[in-house]
């Protein structure tokens, strides 16, 4: 099976360190220049598409129209589209090459390249093989799901900019912490101990307790951990987090509408 990349950008990249290693499969990709990366490069798209059986849109949303324009007059019998571009829907893709084409539309995130991504899976064509063999693959990248295309504008907002936010959140915790004055890479390495900690904790316990109980369990009455979420629940904040997520579906329902 060949894997074609057009743009080899970040999440392409990550795609291919999540599957390089898996068997049978050979990678390309085409892009406007040459880049740092151990896989076959083409010049012009369509020795991409003559060598691809499976073509990955990498690209930008504001680009997807230029390149489907590019792919429109070439035979893509036989092919596979894959397509992770945000607030662009199956249905754009269709509108120029065809509703013939089996086309996939999965919004993942950049912890593919660590198989750690939680991956949303839409087809147009859900009974072909072929589509399922892709969803197949995605697991081999975290956890995939199947999900009508009207809940990727919010997917979208929690797992693809997701890391984005939770980084910014831990981003908080290190600005306090210079307050220890100790060098950034210590405080970078505390605060993985502290993410990777509580990841544990509730993977270890979220079959039988709820994330409210799990908070519980940490929280002593009249403590330092009741302090806090006291200010957190008063103030609203878990309010104006979820603003966050409604800002980046919002930004996805626009994308989809232009």
């Amino acid at each position: 099976m060949n894997y074609g990349f057009i743009g080899f950008g970040n999440l392409a990249k990550a795609v291919y360190q999540g599957l390089k290693s898996v068997n049978n499969i050979q990678f390309a990709y085409f892009a406007r220049s040459k880049k740092e990366a151990d896989i076959l490069f083409f010049d012009h798209i369509e020795a991409l598409v003559s060598f691809a059986d499976v073509i990955w849109l990498g690209i930008k949303p504001q680009d997807s129209k230029g390149v489907l324009e590019q792919l429109q007059p070439l035979d893509l019998t036989g092919k596979l589209i894959v397509t992770p571009v945000a607030g662009k829907k199956i249905a754009f893709v269709e509108d120029y090459l065809g509703k013939n084409l089996p086309v996939v539309r999965i919004m993942p995130n950049l912890a593919m390249a660590y198989r750690k991504s939680v991956t949303a899976f839409a087809t147009n064509q859900p009974q072909n093989p072929r589509t399922e063999e892709i969803f197949n693959v995605l697991t081999k990248l975290g956890k995939a799901v199947k999900l009508n295309e009207d809940g990727f504008d919010l997917f979208t907002s929690v797992f693809g900019s997701g890391p984005a936010f939770i980084l910014a959140f831990i981003q908080i915790f290190k600005e306090k912490m210079r307050e220890f004055d100790l060098p950034g890479n210590v405080l970078d390495e505390l605060l993985l101990g502290l993410t990777e900690g509580a990841t544990h904790y509730f993977a270890e316990n979220q079959a039988n307790y709820s994330i409210e109980e799990l908070i519980r369990n940490i929280t002593s009455k009249g403590g330092t951990t009741q302090a806090g979420l006291d200010y957190f629940r008063t103030h609203n904040i878990g309010k104006h987090f979820e603003g966050v997520l409604d800002a980046a579906r919002n930004r996805s329902e626009e994308m989809s509408r232009s």
